[in-house]
């Protein structure tokens, strides 16, 4: 690996990842103490970040430009359900600050001093079910963070059993958990004050690098930025630099910059990154894929060219009809739960999708769902065997092929099949062989829809 190619794995490390410990990641920790000099100065002039080296751990302090619904700690396993979860996360971070490497301590030890954070504006009180589980969910993420490690016992005993004893040891990462402050946090009066901490001066004009720092603050920390988000003086840097930018982002990390007329995004060709990505490995990603590709075809029909340059607005009604259209063409190629689930409710999961990945949004006084143009920059289908065996198995329900006796198709008629297929999929196109291995490799032989037709015949070509 050349010197730059180690230097951008290491930019992009630390960008992915919340730190890196030498523990959990030696190749990448040595990677970065290495190029440690050369990183620092790349984050602190082109994002105002500062990276942290602590014990057998390096972490870069990301800021986002702004809060986002999605940010927070998330996820089916480790997320966070309720503001008290936070709380109480807030509180075991104070109690470990004191504690030395082999302090250790009981669960009991701790759930008291959670109990004495708190003032008498919020009560945690133990006996009350939600809140021991949201004691666990706190302590099941400071593990799974390595801000603790337990030494005996289970916590989701805990859960259920009060009394039920934990022994832990803390290590020295939650020293480097929270993010530093200039000043008490008490003195902050706005979230915006403490985004802007140590980075912006209250009352002065952004310089230019500050609005390079700005710029990728919201590109690297979103999924996509649009043009009337910006402010004036970062409107006029970026028309001045895009071409600087474009070259300087897949120079310096594994991400290269799209600029469209409206918006700005950020996109990888590189695999196994582990930030969140569309489209990804769960089936609602491939579903939102199809969708967007249905979009497409939509706006086409309808003859309007504005989309993909500006936001195109629909009625909640018709875009669940559009996704009950979706689920009748492709649903059969879905995970079983996105398959049976009813339109209505499929439709819900795909717009939420949409708005977190804020490719759209929803309107609730016009009930209107507004599509910005990433919803359909990005579209999939499934590979044209699928596609053609599903147009195979809905043609001959159409005709209604199946008659009492033995019956055949004719090659003559199964041509004409390839053909208005290759008509209506021309970037999709079949050859007559294709289409018969397609049909014998998918169709006879596992498809269930299609031999429950007649389950005694199965339909052949003759003359193959």
């Amino acid at each position: 690996m050349s010197d730059k190619e180690q230097f951008r794995a290491g930019v992009t490390a630390l960008l992915e990842n919340f730190w890196i410990q030498k523990r959990t990641h030696p190749a990448e920790y040595m990677n970065i103490k290495r190029n440690q000099k050369a990183i620092q100065k790349y984050f602190v002039e082109n994002f105002g970040y500062r990276l942290y080296a602590g014990i057998d751990l390096y972490k870069l302090e990301k800021i986002p430009y702004r809060t986002e619904k999605w940010m927070g700690i998330q996820g089916d396993t480790l997320g966070f359900k309720e503001p008290m979860d936070y709380s109480i996360f807030a509180a075991i971070l104070a109690y470990l600050e004191d504690k030395a490497k082999d302090d250790l301590f009981l669960v009991s030890t701790l759930v008291e001093n959670v109990k004495n954070f708190f003032d008498d504006q919020i009560e945690v009180r133990w006996e009350n079910y939600q809140h021991r589980l949201s004691f666990c969910r706190a302590m099941k993420y400071a593990q799974a963070m390595d801000l603790v490690e337990c030494l005996e016992g289970e916590i989701d005993k805990y859960k259920t059993d009060g009394k039920e004893e934990i022994l832990y040891r803390p290590t020295m990462n939650s020293k480097y958990f929270m993010r530093y402050f200039s000043k008490p946090v008490q003195e902050f009066q706005n979230v915006n004050e403490m985004l802007e901490d140590s980075w912006k001066i209250p009352g002065e004009e952004p310089t230019a690098r500050m609005n390079l720092q700005a710029l990728n603050r919201r590109l690297f920390f979103s999924p996509v930025v649009y043009r009337h988000e910006l402010t004036d003086e970062e409107k006029r840097y970026l028309s001045l630099q895009t071409h600087r930018m474009v070259e300087n982002i897949p120079e310096n990390t594994h991400f290269e910059l799209e600029v469209y007329k409206n918006e700005l995004l950020l996109v990888s060709k590189e695999k196994n990154l582990t930030g969140q990505q569309h489209p990804n490995l769960k089936t609602i990603s491939d579903v939102v894929l199809q969708f967007s590709a249905l979009l497409k075809a939509k706006v086409k029909e309808l003859g309007d060219e504005q989309l993909p340059d500006f936001e195109y607005s629909i009625g909640k009604e018709v875009f669940e009809k559009w996704i009950e259209e979706l689920q009748d063409e492709f649903g059969h190629g879905w995970s079983k739960n996105y398959r049976e689930q009813e339109p209505v409710e499929l439709a819900e999961s795909v717009l939420d999708y949409l708005i977190d990945w804020k490719f759209a949004d929803y309107d609730k006084q016009t009930y209107s769902v507004i599509l910005y143009p990433p919803a359909v920059r990005i579209g999939g289908t499934f590979p044209r065997d699928y596609l053609f065996q599903r147009y195979f198995v809905r043609r001959i329900k159409e005709m209604g092929f199946f008659v009492e006796g033995d019956h055949y198709l004719s090659m003559d008629l199964f041509r004409e099949i390839v053909d208005t297929f290759n008509k209506d999929n021309k970037d999709s196109k079949m050859t007559v062989k294709t289409s018969l291995d397609a049909i014998e490799k998918y169709v006879l032989s596992k498809d269930d829809d299609f031999i429950a037709l007649d389950e005694e015949k199965i339909v052949t070509t003759k003359g193959a």
